[in-house]
């Protein structure tokens, strides 16, 4: 049984909430005809609680980077970017339907599936000499996404084992901006290993840096 006291200490709270979502509610402006409300709850699940996160979405028109055609980012496709997919807030659609279609059979021909599973697979085992000189060629190689996973690879190791031959290649490597935040996210253990997943926390900017600076604070 709860005391008068703690009723009240109940009641209080729960008016106080109300009261605070009232406010966040009178302080967010206004939708604009044909928006499409975000769900921002799940956003901060997503993404943690960066400064800024989008109240909701509307339609945006943009120029394909390839072909220079005139295209529309729907405010359901930014949704399901954002909110299903998970992708970066500071993402944006630059190409469109059918140079995106290109461009990704392109990746496809340019990056064996097979060996981008195997640097997946080799983030949760502790390194051997193979697995050294897998990621070793991987860095080497012309498919940004074989780098990239490589370099996941040389990430994850230092932060799960400690592995120091990890940290000094990972610490001399040059990272592509799109590299950066998912590094870093790494390091800062922001990022989970899950059975067929990582769930991304908080995504971040950065120009094209080493790790050095990540990397002391293990």
């Amino acid at each position: 049984m709860k005391s008068n006291k703690q009723r009240r200490h109940e009641i209080k709270q729960r008016r106080w909430a109300r009261m605070e979502a009232q406010r966040e509610a009178a302080l967010r402006p206004a939708m604009p005809h044909g928006a499409l409300a975000a769900d921002v709850q799940r956003l901060e699940l997503i993404h943690g609680a960066p400064f800024w996160l989008p109240g909701y979405y509307v339609d945006i028109s943009y120029r394909c980077c390839d072909c220079g055609a005139a295209c529309v980012w729907t405010a359901q496709d930014q949704k399901w970017w954002y909110e299903q997919v998970q992708g970066s807030l500071y993402a944006s659609a630059s190409r469109c339907k059918d140079c995106r279609a290109r461009h990704r059979a392109w990746r496809q021909s340019h990056c064996d599936a097979a060996e981008m599973a195997a640097l997946r697979a080799l983030w949760r085992a502790r390194p051997d000499a193979s697995a050294r000189a897998r990621v070793h060629a991987a860095l080497q190689s012309k498919a940004p996404d074989l780098r990239s996973l490589a370099a996941q690879a040389l990430a994850w190791w230092w932060v799960q084992f400690g592995d120091k031959p990890a940290h000094a290649q990972l610490e001399a490597l040059s990272l592509e901006r799109s590299w950066a935040p998912r590094i870093d996210r790494i390091l800062r253990r922001q990022v989970e290993l899950r059975p067929g997943v990582h769930r991304v926390c908080r995504v971040v900017a950065y120009s094209r840096v080493t790790m050095g600076a990540a990397l002391s604070g293990h």
